[in-house]
């Protein structure tokens, strides 16, 4: 019998079992998770033949045998981990979206609050994919430029798609082509994915200078493949955390909001947010519980004589 403590999520995409895999069952992990939770909304159709592959194939590479009872232990056990996190799935969810390079689920936690449910994720890095495993108890795709991650976006009508998308530098060559040319930026992936898929909406995010960067041209092509491409309907805005989320923090951000028009009939009725007071400050955000010691300088470090020495303070 496969002992409960003896199995995880996380082993899936341990290197000597990732070895024994064929290509089209790499990203263990994020499709076993995916499966998992869409396992009540009709979508793990799309990732239950891989899933089941891969797991089966992972009892055999623990215990050599492989029973029915054992598979389905190991997802029951796989089931708890996805389930048992701090920011959970709603469960009678209002809308769909996908999470394109996820972070550590910033724009997740957010949808989740309003009730969507996250049907598909994606992030690159592997540091902020474990922080999102540990929120969400979904393990994002891998990179987004691969063709094999971009097919594993389920075949079904996407509500909100939403990007913080790294800005990538669009060229002055590349803009003298024409609106229609994306080809080198990262921009490019998430104009295919809308192309294929249609949105209702589209949910982007980016640093405020990407606005200016390129004296504007950067800013007018990412418009252009909205509109007049993709024939989408666009909003967009830089807002402030201070003045629009009462957070103590300037930080600015460009906010672009597209429709499609012939899925979101009151697409005019959008306005973005008015600001509001700032009524928290630091002292409302800092956790001033104690923690790990290990996130502590301790006596022996070389510059702890130099930081109790600056730091005088108890309070802030």
């Amino acid at each position: 019998m496969l002992r409960k403590e003896s199995i995880s999520i996380k082993e899936l995409d341990d290197k000597k079992f990732q070895n024994k895999l064929t290509a089209p069952l790499k990203e263990g992990s994020a499709i076993v998770t995916h499966y998992l939770h869409n396992r009540n909304n009709g979508i793990y159709n799309f990732f239950e033949k891989d899933a089941l592959n891969i797991v089966s194939k992972y009892i055999e590479y623990k215990i050599d045998i492989f029973p029915s009872i054992v598979a389905e232990s190991a997802l029951q056990k796989f089931i708890f981990e996805v389930e048992d996190v701090p920011f959970p799935t709603p469960k009678n969810h209002k809308f769909e979206f996908v999470d394109l390079f996820a972070g550590i689920g910033g724009f997740r936690i957010a949808l989740q609050n309003l009730g969507g449910k996250c049907i598909w994720s994606s992030e690159w890095d592997e540091y902020a994919k474990k922080t999102y495993f540990s929120n969400f108890g979904d393990v994002p795709f891998g990179d987004i430029t691969l063709e094999f991650v971009k097919s594993h976006i389920p075949p079904k009508k996407i509500d909100i798609l939403c990007a913080g998308f790294p800005c990538q530098a669009f060229s002055i060559a590349g803009y003298q082509k024409g609106f229609s040319d994306t080809r080198g930026t990262l921009f490019f992936d998430i104009e295919q994915i809308i192309e294929t898929h249609r949105p209702k909406i589209v949910f982007l995010e980016n640093v405020k200078n990407l606005v200016t960067h390129d004296k504007g041209r950067t800013f007018k092509v990412i418009l252009e493949i909205l509109e007049k491409k993709l024939g989408y309907k666009v909003f967009h805005k830089v807002l402030n955390s201070m003045t629009h989320a009462n957070i103590p923090q300037n930080r600015e951000r460009i906010f672009i909001v597209a429709f499609d028009p012939k899925q979101v009939k009151s697409y005019n009725n959008f306005k973005f947010p008015k600001k509001i007071p700032l009524t928290k400050t630091i002292h409302d955000i800092i956790d001033y519980n104690k923690q790990e010691d290990k996130y502590y300088y301790p006596e022996s470090h070389k510059y702890f004589p130099i930081l109790s020495k600056e730091i005088t303070k108890t309070d802030t």
